[in-house]
């Protein structure tokens, strides 16, 4: 079990990837918590997240909005990224791609995430969206521009 001194790094980043503390810190992130998505798991290159169908997030059809499928494809394959990426580097979304399959009037729906490609700086994921009753809604990919974001140099002490 890591000790807390091992999850910070400079800013806070971790320097081994603690899937608890990584699902505390994305799920009480504003966008996740707007859309009502959850992340129940990530390591490894997966990741699994859910989003509860509310009123809220349907279209003028009364089923959920393509967007919300979009934004769960975006932030589930980039929770898997998270887990084999750099701890120091960070990620931005370069594009993604979704595939609606079958409208979804309620309940709660799961994606699974994969990575399907982690070069140097660019990686590909991909994720399947099921409903309740497990049958694939949507699928799509993301790709992300990886940043090797490095920590600032020690700052030389002058003494007078």
């Amino acid at each position: 079990m890591p000790r807390d001194n091992d999850r910070g790094g400079v800013g806070g980043v971790m320097k081994i990837f603690d899937e608890e503390f990584y699902k505390e810190r994305v799920n009480v992130f504003p966008f996740i918590k707007l859309m009502g998505l959850k992340l129940l798991s990530s390591g490894g290159g997966k990741s699994v997240m859910e989003c509860r169908i509310r009123p809220i997030l349907k279209n003028s059809g009364g089923t959920l909005h393509g967007g919300v499928m979009g934004a769960l494809v975006d932030t589930s394959v980039a929770t898997a990224l998270r887990s084999v990426m750099p701890l120091s580097s960070r990620m931005t979304t370069v594009e993604y791609k979704v595939n609606f399959l079958k409208p979804v009037p309620g309940g709660t729906i799961t994606a699974h995430a994969s990575i399907l490609r982690l070069g140097r700086t660019i990686a590909v994921g991909a994720t399947e969206i099921r409903d309740e009753a497990g049958d694939v809604v949507a699928f799509g990919s993301a790709t992300y521009y990886i940043l090797n974001v490095r920590p600032p140099a020690e700052s030389p002490v002058i003494m007078e």
